[in-house]
């Protein structure tokens, strides 16, 4: 009987203490995902909204350095129309040189054309969409960027994987591109940085890294901009739809 009693009372407190452990876990995580929210907000500006570009129809979320505000004209060069199925600047009013570059491509179910007989709408020839992203910034800096030296990087939180372009410099600014998703993937995305070279270090350094971990496309991006929450992510409900990168 005294075994009895003793491995019931242990029993109960090995239970109490796993109990209090879970709940000092979830207290952590909580503390955690508060003190990296308010990360965000001091170095990032929110994601755009419906009326800004089609980042929310196209379940891209993004959001940009603080005080890169959204331009209503894609600033970067001027593009063939249908390249690209996305194209948006977010430009830093107040500090020259300064802003982020975005182009997409969605792969979205084929619809039938209602009108038969209709003349197609005349697109841009389209190659592979890294191939055509390097071939804009090439022309646009002046540069002879090869993809075959890009390479691969990780978010420390999210884990969304990018092809990182060596950092280079065009017109007396620093450039980083990073290329998202993969050829097989709904969304291929391109995100181009720029700044002026006196602004380079710690601070623009965890503005990118703080906007390419909070980065999301597909459902993961459509549950961000309803406010989604860590939670969801650890029941399983998280993913970003294509973290993935190729060449």
């Amino acid at each position: 009987m005294r075994r009895v009693f003793t491995f019931l009372a242990t029993a109960s407190l090995l239970l109490a203490v796993g109990c209090g452990r879970s709940y000092e876990d979830r207290l952590n995580l909580t503390l955690d995902r508060m003190k990296y929210e308010k990360k965000l907000a001091v170095n990032l500006m929110p994601p755009p909204k419906k009326d800004e570009g089609k980042f929310v129809e196209s379940a891209i979320f993004i959001r940009p350095p603080k005080e890169f505000k959204h331009s209503k004209e894609f600033t970067l060069t001027v593009l063939e129309p249908g390249k690209f199925d996305l194209e948006g600047s977010f430009l830093d009013a107040k500090v020259a040189n300064m802003g982020l570059h975005v182009l997409a491509r969605i792969k979205r179910p084929k619809t039938p054309d209602k009108k038969k007989g209709a003349p197609a709408a005349e697109t841009a020839a389209r190659s592979d969409f890294n191939s055509d992203v390097v071939a804009v910034l090439n022309s646009a800096y002046s540069q002879d960027l090869d993809l075959t030296k890009f390479k691969e990087v990780q978010t420390k939180k999210s884990l969304n994987k990018f092809l990182h372009a060596p950092a280079f410099e065009s017109g007396g600014k620093n450039v980083q591109v990073y290329l998202f998703g993969k050829k097989t993937d709904q969304h291929e995305v391109a995100l181009i940085f720029e700044y002026p070279k006196e602004e380079q270090g710690g601070s623009v350094t965890t503005k990118i890294d703080l906007c390419l971990d909070s980065f999301a496309v597909g459902k993961k991006a459509q549950r961000d901009y309803a406010g989604g929450t860590e939670a969801d992510e650890e029941s399983g409900e998280g993913g970003s739809g294509g973290g993935g990168v190729s060449l």
